[in-house]
């Protein structure tokens, strides 16, 4: 992480370094030894900069509730999914443990909550009808555009799927899931390993270690806390809507360029590089103009996204990527999971967009288990907005 020592955090903060010692020790500023130094300490300036953000706020009310919106404090409970200390956990799993072994259906049902019980075992409801019906629809359609079709048609999509017992609801999840898999690729749903499904569409041989990575990619995207497209997953699930709705609700949120469409961004990235032959010069380019790096740090792992490192592990090694990786580490840079699916991508052979629909089929894994978890909590979600006269 980056450091700076106690007379530039004090600074920073424009406290005592006594007070400083305080916010140590109530884990409010992370703090070790200095390598150099052992008697002197180091501070976390993310931590640092974190508190001097908050304290410009204040304290009134509606400026803790407005910051609360852009990475600020958390703003429900949730038993689903932990982010801490550069960590990630499902019900208290290591998700990079998961990454290793476990099915993604697994893995589904493990975010569900689903105990014992494996929603993936029960029969397949007949869906030919209304499978047929969209595959006209869905002819040159973009993976969103198709599954905003497809999921008010899936048997069990009505919203009175909401008022049976989760048991009874998870069948039907699992076979939202299985159809939105399917609809990603162009193919009927049907009981076979989702990682398989997608595998087999894209060319890979059975059996094949590709087929590994992609089960390990969609478990490490299964689920990530509150972001923006579970945020509207629970919004659209705390009106009574259907369960199909709501999933519909958080594709919609993951195809913004500043989401799930952020792949679409390093796939740009990395062609530049190949017309130029330097990803240096690629690099010191986007800089002078002023343009993003996209697909590298990420707010919630100032040291490293750990999906990152999990994926571009499995991977052989590649000049452009490594090249590239090496020119934006010079500024401090590290690749984020975004970054990790194009190269999964563009390693695996697999086609333009299987990045994104990676990240689409692997997330509705977890947007199921958040519109579950609305659905128990029983509250609308209805904040306030705070009216700026723009006369005054």
């Amino acid at each position: 992480m980056d450091v700076i020592d106690a007379g530039e955090a004090v600074e920073r903060l424009g406290v005592s370094r006594a007070t400083l010692y305080a916010y140590v020790s109530r884990g409010l500023v992370r703090a070790l030894p200095d390598t150099a130094d052992p008697r002197r300490s180091l501070y976390s300036a993310a931590d640092i900069d974190g508190l001097v953000t908050r304290k410009r706020r204040g304290r009134k009310p509606e400026r803790i509730a407005a910051g609360t919106l852009d990475w600020g404090l958390p703003v429900l409970t949730s038993h689903i999914t932990r982010i801490e200390g550069g960590q990630l956990s499902y019900r208290g799993r290591d998700a990079l443990e998961l990454a290793k072994v476990a099915s993604f259906e697994a893995v589904a049902a493990l975010l569900w909550g689903c105990g014992d019980s494996d929603p993936f075992a029960a029969p397949m409801p007949a869906v030919g009808d209304a499978w047929d019906e969209l595959s006209r629809l869905m002819a040159a359609r973009s993976l969103p555009e198709r599954c905003g079709v497809l999921l008010p048609l899936m048997p069990g999509a009505s919203a009175t799927l909401w008022r049976r017992e989760p048991r009874l609801v998870w069948p039907n999840a699992a076979t939202l899931l299985r159809t939105m898999a399917a609809a990603a690729v162009g193919r009927a749903p049907r009981a076979t390993p989702i990682a398989e499904v997608l595998a087999e569409a894209w060319g890979l041989e059975p059996g094949h270690a590709s087929t590994d990575h992609l089960r390990a990619a969609l478990v490490l995207l299964a689920d990530h806390e509150l972001n923006t497209s579970a945020f509207a997953v629970r919004v659209v699930a705390s009106t009574g809507a259907s369960l199909a709705a709501a999933l519909a609700g958080g594709l919609a949120a993951l195809s913004g360029p500043r989401h799930g469409g952020t792949t679409s961004l390093v796939e740009i990235l990395f062609d530049e590089i190949e017309r130029a032959g330097d990803a240096g010069r690629v690099v010191d380019e986007r800089l002078w103009r002023g343009d993003l790096l996209p697909g590298f740090d990420h707010p919630l792992y100032p040291e490293g996204d750990p999906r990152a490192v999990a994926l571009l592990g499995r991977l052989p090694p590649d000049g452009e990527r490594d090249a590239l990786i090496a020119a934006v580490g010079a500024l401090g840079k590290r690749p984020n999971v975004d970054f990790a699916l194009v190269s999964l991508r563009r390693a695996l052979g697999l086609p333009r967009g299987a990045a994104f629909t990676l990240f689409a089929v692997g997330r509705t894994a977890g947007w199921i288990a958040h519109a579950l978890e609305q659905l128990a909590d029983g509250r609308l979600i209805r904040p306030r907005a705070r009216y700026d006269d723009p006369e005054e």
